[in-house]
């Protein structure tokens, strides 16, 4: 599908199907499945993320979360289902097509996966403007443009500043802790300043002190304006950053859980497992 053509098909689907934004809902999920010839990795999956707030994706391994987040992240189609973004100046729900990280990233829906995707022989600016490097007119105009590198730079500063890192723009990213690595790449996802970040397994290859920067950095996302969604093995985890947890298990959605103190690990661990089943 070309761009001219996605942009159609966005621009036809939000016209037809405008739904009234009733409550605090950002981004709404729908009936969505994917299927693998006849192998089910989610199944008719309905969810509300709600703006501004943390969302915790929990399950075991193979519960589908991963798939869950690809079909967010557009990087593979759902085979049936719906998805919904709230407008920023209409209030309403709107629906959206997510079937490239393109689409999904017009809609305002920035992932950060696991492997980071960064070059690390490259610098940090390099990183954080990696495939959308700014130009600047040459000597001769528009006919010689040169990367824009002092604004690369300072941008960066700025980008890893609001989320409470301070990293020098010109350092070589392979030298830098996992903690650092993990905030360039997050703040590669806020140039193009989303409405909602992914965040898949952030705190898995880095130290516990790593660990805790990047569960500062996620409050800071949300102090800043963002929903976050992320994906983590570490229930802990879920109870120090999340305002809510949804349990995946087996490629169903079987609980949604608020983070208010009523629930502990016994209890959410039954969720995932089975133990407690949902009524």
């Amino acid at each position: 599908m070309s761009k001219a053509d996605e942009s159609t098909v966005t621009s036809d689907l939000s016209a037809a199907t405008e739904q009234p934004a009733d409550d605090d809902t950002i981004l709404s999920v729908r009936n969505v499945s994917k299927h693998y010839g006849g192998v089910v990795a989610l199944e008719d999956v309905s969810l509300s993320i709600k703006e501004n707030e943390v969302l915790s994706i929990v399950g075991d391994n193979g519960a589908g979360k991963s798939t869950f987040i690809k079909l967010l992240s557009g990087v593979i189609p759902a085979t049936s289902g719906e998805f919904y973004m709230r407008d920023p100046e209409s209030h309403d729900l709107e629906q959206i097509v997510l079937e490239s990280p393109a689409m999904a990233k017009r809609a305002g829906i920035e992932t950060v996966f696991q492997d980071m995707s960064l070059s690390f022989q490259h610098d940090v600016a390099a990183n954080v403007f990696m495939g959308r490097e700014p130009l600047k007119d040459g000597l001769s105009g528009k006919l010689f443009r040169r990367l824009d590198r002092e604004y690369m730079e300072q941008r960066s500063i700025e980008a890893l500043d609001e989320i409470g890192f301070e990293i020098d723009p010109n350092a070589i990213t392979e030298e830098l802790s996992g903690g650092q690595q993990q905030a360039i790449a997050v703040a590669r996802a806020l140039i193009s300043d989303p409405r909602v970040v992914i965040l898949d397994e952030p705190t898995a290859e880095v130290s516990v002190e790593g660990s805790q920067k990047i569960l500062d950095l996620i409050e800071e996302l949300q102090a800043s304006g963002k929903t976050v969604i992320f994906i983590t093995h570490n229930l802990q985890e879920v109870f120090d950053v999340a305002d809510r947890v949804a349990v995946l298990r087996s490629g169903s959605l079987v609980a949604e859980l608020e983070n208010d103190g009523t629930i502990d690990r016994e209890e959410l661990v039954g969720h995932m497992t089975g133990a407690i089943q949902q009524e």
